[in-house]
């Protein structure tokens, strides 16, 4: 029978609508009449209607996005780690590790990470068959891979010279480097590309990490992956080899407690490493094994410290600071691979995440400018701080005696710069060029700062050359509160004792400058300094209208670095052994040994105060100049010196000058001037003996927190000693090993 087919008018046909339809349409119609009402006058044109249109669509299709990424993510992790298992090359299987878990560990946000991480996990615990086909895969690619490079490289430096790594990781950056397929490295490089990458891994939870390493990780153990064990082992014997090479140097051991090369510590390192392995394989007493070893280990680190003691007597070079920085990283990796050996038998994963940690976070730094600029400016400052000197240390009072004679020595120092603050002024006055002015007040500067030194005088805010490394002496041996306690009572012994250098200084070359300005007035007929001059003075003086602050921190800064300049040259000298190299000069046959030997005293005793001297003049001369030349409005201003010519321009004026308000603004400026000179450069010392021994960002603003405090609850003993027989602070040794803040 043939279909009965009727014909109804297409008018008649209604559609119900979707159970969904009437609040999308109600949604759209709620954005459209949003946009109707940005123009509520205006008549829209077919084009403004197709541009709704378009604008409608888009808001649509971005919905169905976000509605269609969690129903996708499983599917790709399935297929991705379908991929990866059904790979049968070692090049496979690599690539196709890093693309899965770079897919998982990079992901926009955290959330989407975490989500990422716990979906593949449940994904692999409940699918058994892929599963096991995962584990086969992930066995035989561990059994083929070659992670002594990763064990024993990632993290650790290589080599001190900044500008040859940096232009090789910028290089590495634009043309990545081949490398082995077998590297385990390059896995990791190509999953942790990023900091936010490593800080995910860092930051995940216990319950997650061990679900993962269940997965990742047979349960055999190393017994399961004997190459990853062997690898372990083959990267225990090339670091302690490497601690060896480096502890046997002749540097290390003319600082060390032996010469002897066969007694030395990090020699018998690796005879005790290779018992310890030897008793691993054949699982013997692991735990007895073990502590033998780290016996070993200690002694290394005692060793270390030994060693950085005796640089006090023998001196310190950059290559020496590296060696030792070295080998300390050195002796921590090898103890997290001894670690995860010993606690793999225990079923424990505290000591395999703890390496994990390091070597993804080594690995990162290994290819990042940052860590290696920090890696460097921690290397100067250990260089820089290492070292005491022994000369300088009158420029901090430890008592009340001491205290009065640094009163007595600033007086002659104020008497002193009335001299240099005059010819300075003469030398401005001429008008010469730039190199000629820098060069002759520079050497009107150095004359003045030898004479201070030879008459043993003092000039306000000269930081001896000691205070870095006295300040990383703290620093190094104390933790805590004792850290704080004594940081404070340093600071307290140096701001007193250059406050009484300062009114000392300030006193006696106000009273200088105005009799010397008298008897030029009584010999020439006229003051010493024209009005033109004197104006100058008081306007360059201003402490709103001139940039004083601004040049006064960066007199701070200078005085800083000449002290460090001084102390490398005392340290250049001692580590050279040129005060024995005069002593036994040949002209000794011919003048005396007694007389080269006294020289060879003199110059090791002066080297230090002598070039500080020099390069503290010379830098306060022609950084002026400098900057003129590139076109910047900045000077010097050092509280005594600015003092003498504030001195000189106002006994131009006679008393007069007090009546005048740009005097006490004057005034005003040489105090701004002697906080900022003093500030500054003991700032700068502080932050660089912190920053060699890597104390956190959290302790630093905790001891500042307590030094303000202690100024707040006892101000005086800033200001004036108020122990009576205080003892003068000396360097204590160590006693015991003291590890590095991370």
């Amino acid at each position: 029978m043939p279909p009965v087919i009727f014909r109804v008018p297409k008018s008649q046909i209604t559609t119900p609508p979707a159970a969904a339809e009437p609040a999308k349409r109600k949604t759209v119609t709620i954005k459209t009449k949003f946009l109707f009402r940005l123009f509520p006058k205006t008549r829209l044109s077919c084009s403004a209607m197709h541009f709704l249109r378009s604008i409608r669509r888009l808001w649509r299709r971005q919905r169905w996005r976000r509605r269609a990424v969690f129903t996708r993510e499983e599917g790709d992790l399935r297929q991705r780690t379908e991929v990866f298992a059904n790979a049968t090359t070692l090049n496979a299987r690599t690539r196709r590790a890093a693309a899965l878990f770079a897919y998982i560990w990079n992901r926009p946000t955290d959330r989407s990470f975490i989500a990422s991480l716990l979906r593949w996990i449940r994904l692999l615990e409940q699918d058994k068959l892929l599963r096991e086909r995962f584990d086969q895969t992930w066995r035989i690619m561990l059994a083929e891979l070659d992670s002594v490079p990763l064990f024993a490289d990632a993290g650790l430096p290589a080599r001190y010279a900044l500008l040859p790594e940096a232009f090789r990781r910028i290089f590495q950056r634009l043309l990545p480097s081949a490398r082995e397929e077998a590297d385990t490295a390059r896995l990791f490089t190509a999953v942790f590309p990023s900091r936010k990458a490593v800080e995910r891994f860092l930051s995940l939870d216990n319950v997650t990490f061990a679900r993962l390493a269940r997965i990742l990780w047979p349960k055999g153990g190393l017994d399961a992956v004997p190459h990853v064990a062997d690898d372990i082992c083959q990267s225990l014997s090339l670091l302690a080899t490497r601690v060896a090479g480096r502890g046997v140097t002749a540097a290390v051991r003319q600082r060390g407690s032996t010469r002897n090369v066969e007694a030395s510590p990090f020699y018998q390192l690796v005879f005790a490493t290779q018992t310890f392995l030897q008793s691993t394989e054949r699982n013997g007493d692991a735990a007895h094994a073990l502590r033998q070893w780290l016996d070993a280990v200690h002694a290394c680190r005692r060793e270390l410290i030994q060693v950085r003691e005796h640089m006090e007597d023998a001196g310190v070079s950059t290559a020496l600071v590296f060696d030792l920085s070295s080998m300390d990283a050195s002796l921590d990796r090898v103890q997290l691979l001894a670690a995860s050996i010993a606690s793999d038998a225990q079923q424990s994963l505290q000591p395999a995440r703890q390496l994990l940690n390091t070597l993804v976070a080594g690995r990162l730094e290994d290819t990042q400018l940052g860590p290696l600029i920090r890696q460097n400016l921690n290397l100067l400052a250990r260089k820089t701080v290492e070292r005491t000197g022994h000369s300088g240390e009158h420029y901090i009072a430890n008592n009340r005696r001491e205290y009065w004679q640094m009163w007595l020595a600033a007086l002659g120092g104020g008497l002193l710069t009335v001299f240099t603050a005059a010819l300075k002024l003469r030398i401005l006055e001429s008008s010469l060029p730039l190199f000629v002015t820098g060069f002759f007040v520079g050497t009107d500067y150095a004359i003045s700062f030898i004479l201070l030194q030879v008459f043993g005088l003092a000039l306000a805010t000269k930081q001896p050359s000691m205070t870095g490394a006295a300040l990383a002496g703290i620093v190094r041996e104390n933790r805590g509160v004792s850290r704080w306690s004594k940081i404070a009572d340093f600071a307290a012994r140096i701001s007193r004792t250059q406050l009484a250098a300062a009114l000392g200084n300030v006193i006696a070359v106000c009273i200088g400058a105005i009799v010397f300005n008298h008897l030029w007035h009584k010999l020439f007929l006229h003051p010493y300094l024209p009005s033109e001059m004197a104006q100058h003075v008081y306007e360059t003086l201003h402490p709103f209208t001139s940039a004083t602050a601004i040049d006064a921190a960066i007199t701070g800064v200078i005085l800083w670095a000449a002290a460090v300049i001084g102390g490398w040259c005392e340290n250049f000298a001692v580590y050279n052994r040129i005060p024995a190299a005069i002593a036994q000069h040949p002209l000794g046959l011919k003048i005396g040994v007694r007389r080269m030997q006294r020289l060879a005293n003199w110059f090791e005793n002066n080297i230090a105060s002598w070039s500080t001297s020099i390069v503290l003049g010379y830098m306060m001369g022609f950084f002026p100049e400098v900057a003129h030349f590139f076109g910047l409005p900045l000077d010097i201003r050092h509280v005594t010196l600015n003092t003498g010519m504030l001195a000189l321009s106002a006994a131009r004026y006679g008393v007069s000058s007090f009546g005048h308000h740009w005097f006490y603004f004057a005034v005003a400026g040489i105090g701004i001037t002697f906080v900022l000179n003093l500030g500054v450069s003991f700032a700068v010392a502080s932050l660089t003996a912190l920053r060699a021994y890597n104390v956190r960002h959290e302790e630093r603003l905790k001891i500042l927190k307590y030094l303000t405090q202690q100024v707040l609850h006892a101000p005086l003993r800033f200001i004036f000693p108020v122990e009576k027989n205080a003892p003068a602070a000396q360097p204590t040794p160590a006693a015991e090993p003291v590890e590095l803040e991370n």
